[in-house]
């Protein structure tokens, strides 16, 4: 952890158990703590200072006590703080004890894929502007071919007919793989599509919608192989491009950190 951003994650937090936060602000917060796993325990120190401080300002205000003292009289009194603020924290905390709660219940069982599978619409087509395929290079056929098989259906057919084309360096072979990644996925052979994954460069996948689409699926297909440190590297690389998925990946990344750090 560097020290540079100790101030600044301290105060975040602190704005978030105070409810200060709007609901991008507390995704971003949430981002640097997957990123950050080490600043959970500042998140749950102050936390607990949180739970400690409630119950004695509620039975204050059942006091009547007015949380205005005389701020000339040194060591006297309470920080001065709105009640709003302290409910908000109030709240904050039982959504913190609520969330960590829900995780336990539900990754206590094996972790599953956000999704089961992956629409054909996102399978990329081949680029062929001919007008008849009868002037088709055999390549194209066969890019054309496993194409029409992948949308109607025939995923094992597909499979073999990609498999058949686009050697590494060939044209056409990171989308290929892309591709089969999808099929394979599709097929439940989760660990075959985590690997053709891991041979796409989702970087070079055209406009930023696919791109973020690759690094979710990815994620996707690690998680239902149970790589769950390459699942938590792609989802990362999902969560830098805007798009789509951006709130599933952090859903994702949340499950997959707090089975990691049950691993430890």
């Amino acid at each position: 952890m560097q020290k540079e951003h100790l101030p600044d994650i301290a105060k975040t937090i602190d704005d978030y158990l105070n409810g200060k936060l709007d609901n991008s602000q507390i995704d971003a917060l949430w981002v640097r703590l997957m990123q950050h796993p080490e600043y959970y325990t500042m998140l749950e120190t102050q936390a607990a200072m949180k739970r400690v401080q409630v119950p004695e300002f509620r039975k204050k205000l059942e006091e009547g006590h007015d949380f205005y003292p005389d701020d000339d009289e040194p060591g006297k009194g309470m920080v001065r703080e709105s009640k709003t603020l302290w409910v908000s924290a109030l709240a904050a905390v039982f959504l913190l004890a609520l969330f960590l709660n829900l995780f336990r219940t539900s990754v206590d069982s094996e972790l599953s894929p956000a999704i089961s599978k992956i629409h054909t619409s996102h399978l990329i087509s081949p680029d062929i502007s001919r007008s008849s395929t009868d002037s088709m290079t055999g390549l194209e056929q066969g890019l054309y071919r496993a194409y029409l098989l992948s949308v109607s259906g025939d995923l094992s057919s597909a499979i073999s007919e990609y498999e058949q084309l686009a050697g590494v360096g060939d044209p056409g072979y990171n989308w290929v793989q892309y591709n089969l990644a999808i099929l394979f996925f599709n097929s439940g052979e989760y660990q075959a599509s985590s690997e053709h994954f891991d041979r796409v460069d989702c970087g070079l996948l055209g406009h930023t919608a696919r791109r973020e689409s690759c690094y979710w699926f990815k994620a996707n297909s690690h998680v239902a192989a149970g790589n769950l440190e390459h699942a938590w590297s792609a989802g990362n690389s999902a969560l830098e491009l805007p798009g789509y998925y951006r709130d599933d990946t952090i859903a994702l990344l949340r499950k997959i950190r707090y089975v990691l750090e049950g691993q430890d």
